[in-house]
């Protein structure tokens, strides 16, 4: 087995990214979230886009993508603060600093929230 010191999360850096607005209830399992994942968009679904899930308490996010033949299902939890979610369609300051977070947590997981909040405040 190969040991690396890049996190797995490096490996969604180049992907399409979908964004579930809104909570989601984290007692859904894998298939009812690729459910909604395919009922979004299938074709990126099936080509390995990524789609992002949050949850109620903003502080678990949920990364699922299809490769190969299966579904792979991430999850990250931060422990003393909030992940900034866009909680309906118009919501254009939160949709920005989430991608600009999701960005940051795939490149860098420990700089994410310093990004998120810079490109939020630079949006006011």
């Amino acid at each position: 087995m190969r040991q690396t010191d890049r996190p797995f999360i490096h490996a969604l850096e180049s992907k399409r990214f979908f964004i579930r607005i809104g909570n989601t209830d984290f007692r859904w399992g894998i298939d009812m979230l690729a459910a909604c994942a395919v009922a979004t968009n299938a074709d990126a679904a099936l080509s390995g886009a990524v789609f992002v899930f949050c949850s109620k308490s903003r502080n678990q996010l949920r990364f699922l993508f299809w490769e190969g033949n299966g579904w792979w299902c991430l999850t990250r939890k931060i422990l003393n603060q909030k992940f900034i979610w866009p909680q309906q369609d118009g919501d254009e300051i939160s949709r920005e600093a989430l991608f600009e977070q999701v960005r940051s947590l795939a490149a860098d997981p420990g700089e994410y929230r310093r990004k998120a909040l810079k490109a939020c405040s630079q949006l006011s």
